[in-house]
């Protein structure tokens, strides 16, 4: 059995590259569309006259289309790993997306499929499906939000989708500035059962560096500097210092606070031992 999980977060992009990236996914997301479209019109060419007009044909020859689709891309699932051939990329979403546009509405008749029965992205374009996710941009703060349903491998296909896999493979790319970059936060059944709250799962550039140094990716800087996993890790340690240092602070703040208001038979081991724990919270 598996288990539900999900992912949302917010980077902000330079306003040098929040263009580029958008395009990126746009470009990405039209092509695949393109393909949908594209098969669906060999579907309809490939139907006799009786499958253009009687439902039930249609649907026979549908699910005789579909069936082939399937063993066609699904053929060698069988064999072990090491010498399975590889999937075309995104064989899944394809072939949703294209049974989705060929499948008759209840009491549907039999109808070529049009260029604008599908979502072509535009230059005006701002929400993005992925998968069981979506990448929203928003020009006016250079941001895009990422987000997935809650379900059972949700993550997963969305990063596996068209979309996902255009926006984190450009963002790679980017070269960050001050105060730009972000933390994608995420969570899962077995977690929530146990009472655990969202962590993070993926940060990036500046922000992410400074916020989740240990989650964050590599990246470079506007002027060309790297920041690897070693100077990633130096942050990290810096961080759980202050950490620690705060919170010495503040364990002898609220001792000094006891002994001042309590007797000292009340105040009998008040002093023991103090142990930290990792850190839990962000300054």
């Amino acid at each position: 059995m598996g288990h539900w999980d999900t992912q949302h977060g917010e980077i902000t992009i330079p306003s040098a590259e929040f263009a580029a990236v958008r395009q990126a996914v746009q470009k990405a997301t039209h092509e695949h569309q393109s393909k949908v479209f594209d098969e669906t019109q060999s579907f309809w060419k490939g139907l006799t006259r009786k499958a253009q007009t009687d439902p039930g044909a249609y649907t026979a020859a549908l699910r005789k289309y579909t069936d082939a689709k399937h063993k066609e891309f699904y053929a060698h699932q069988d064999r072990p790993s090491w010498s399975r051939p590889a999937k075309p990329p995104f064989t899944e979403e394809f072939l949703d997306d294209v049974e989705w546009r060929l499948g008759l509405p209840r009491d549907g008749k039999p109808a070529r499929v049009l260029k604008s029965d599908l979502p072509f992205p535009t230059n005006r374009t701002t929400s993005f499906q992925a998968g069981e996710g979506s990448v929203s941009f928003d020009k006016d703060s250079n941001t895009v939000r990422w987000s997935t349903g809650e379900n059972r491998g949700a993550t997963e296909r969305a990063h596996a989708s068209v979309a996902g896999t255009a926006l984190f493979n450009r963002i790679k790319t980017v070269k960050w500035t001050r105060n730009t970059g972000g933390v994608i936060m995420g969570n899962n059944e077995y977690a929530a059962e146990e009472g655990v709250g969202d962590r993070c799962h993926v940060a990036y550039g500046p922000i992410g560096a400074a916020q989740e140094p240990s989650s964050c990716e590599e990246y470079t800087d506007s002027k060309g500097n790297r920041v690897g996993r070693n100077e990633l890790h130096k942050l990290q340690q810096e961080l759980w210092d202050a950490q620690r240092k705060l919170q010495n602070r503040m364990a002898k703040a609220a001792s000094a606070a006891g002994r001042g208001k309590t007797t000292a038979a009340s105040n009998r081991g008040s002093f023991a031992s103090f142990q930290h724990a990792e850190p839990t919270f962000r300054l």
